[in-house]
């Protein structure tokens, strides 16, 4: 069967119910602008999924953590020995006890049909499939999938899709519990945490507080569907969507769906951060007007600067103004800098050390993907001084040049912990 063509003209789930129907063997390939993915066939059922946009192995590492299936230490101790040894990781962990059969089973599952879920989003792109006679697999860990059963769940989210964008249209998007969000009473219990083990700083901090904070009476109980109560759970500060969804344990889709519902009903709104591109965007359209109202503004406002520069009020109203793109582009910065600050500072509660990068906080879900890039795109200088246990991190402004102090954070941490008193943790993990 020849097959190939574009999404724009075949959708993935027209595809899907083609390979069910003719119970075909063989491998589908996407390819969407930089990412390739491959979804393997036999006789109509799905054996396997990939994904160039992340490593398999830590994707599925990123399963069990997400799923308490097992702790982020046992994770960093099996992905040292398997890449040491080229085992499989799922095996490693079961050899070492970390986790049964069933459930790299369960999240073997959970990992496909996670991809799958996603790549029938994609609206553009390029496929093929090519039959083959025999689909190699893990057999003994991963039972086919029928494509009906997931083309049901990908129809759905295609419907759903475009209606969550319009309120969540990037994973990049701040969000908070609003004033009635944060006087619901959860029917979850109270003592559930979200990995076990030293897994984050965060979640260690929100069990602490959650323990010996004092019964509250004002408390309101609200009817809200389990997935609900678990994201308004995780928002107890505010986080970017892409943060919620590494803790929920819920797959993508239904994370953003569940956190659609709870914005409409007003328990969680959208950090008003987002006025900075607003202001962009104003600076911009007035590029566009005549020339003789700018220049009458300003004359009016200098004007009003001029008779009012002496109002005692001026020194200590909260106005916060903007020159340029600069000053918006510096602005974010700091936002996304003090972002890392705070990823630090949970990694070094949970770890008792420094990481020796950035993109260690990525991978291991203390920050969101990109977070550890400038507004530009550019990486933030990071620098670990051992001696006196700081760090510094800094970034350059719009043009690219640093040496600003409002970009620039240095930081002194308290000697950690003995390896014998915490463990010793190998330095290749922290890589």
């Amino acid at each position: 069967m020849a097959l190939e063509g574009t999404l724009k003209d075949f959708s993935l789930a027209d595809i899907f119910q083609l390979i069910g129907i003719q119970r075909k063997t063989g491998v589908l390939t996407l390819r969407n602008g930089k990412e390739v993915a491959t979804i393997s066939f036999i006789n109509g059922m799905v054996v396997a999924a990939d994904t160039d946009n992340q490593k398999l192995e830590n994707r599925l590492g990123h399963v069990l953590v997400k799923t308490n299936r097992i702790s982020q230490s046992e994770l960093e101790q099996a992905l040292v020995i398997q890449n040491s040894t080229l085992q499989r990781l799922g095996q490693v962990l079961i050899s070492k006890g970390f986790i049964k059969p069933e459930d790299l089973r369960e999240s073997l599952k959970t990992q496909v049909c996670e991809i799958i879920y996603r790549l029938f989003r994609w609206m553009d792109g390029d496929y093929h499939f090519r039959q083959e006679r025999y689909i190699d697999y893990d057999q003994e860990n991963f039972s086919p999938i029928g494509a009906e059963s997931i083309l049901m769940e990908g129809i759905r989210m295609i419907d759903e899709w475009p209606m969550i964008e319009r309120l969540i249209p990037s994973f990049d998007l701040m969000v908070e519990k609003t004033e009635k969000g944060e006087k619901v009473k959860l029917k979850i219990d109270n003592n559930l945490s979200f990995n076990s083990g030293p897994v984050s700083s965060f979640d260690d901090l929100l069990e602490g507080v959650m323990a010996d904070a004092p019964e509250e009476t004002h408390l309101i109980e609200v009817d809200l569907p389990h997935e609900q109560e678990l994201v308004l759970k995780i928002v107890e500060q505010p986080m970017a969507v892409q943060q919620i969804v590494e803790r929920s344990r819920l797959n993508e889709f239904e994370t953003c769906r569940a956190l659609y519902d709870l914005i409409e009903s007003g328990f969680v709104q959208k950090v008003k951060e987002e006025i900075f591109e607003k202001e962009v965007r104003i600076v911009e359209e007035s590029k566009h007007l005549p020339l003789w109202i700018p220049a009458v503004l300003i004359v009016v406002l200098g004007l009003i600067s001029f008779l009012l520069a002496w109002n005692p009020l001026n020194s200590w109203v909260p106005l916060r103004t903007y020159r340029d793109k600069s000053d918006f582009f510096n602005s974010s910065s700091q936002i996304r800098l003090h972002r890392i600050e705070n990823a630090l500072e949970r990694y070094y509660i949970a770890n008792g050390s420094l990481p020796n990068r950035l993109d260690v906080l990525e991978r291991n879900g203390y920050l969101a993907a990109g977070d550890a890039l400038d507004p530009a795109g550019r990486p933030y200088s990071y620098k670990i001084h051992p001696d006196d246990m700081r760090y510094t991190l800094f970034g350059t402004d719009y043009e690219g040049v640093s040496g600003q102090d409002n970009l620039f954070i240095s930081k002194v941490f308290p000697a950690p912990p003995s390896a014998q008193d915490q463990g010793e943790i190998p330095k290749a993990l922290e890589d």
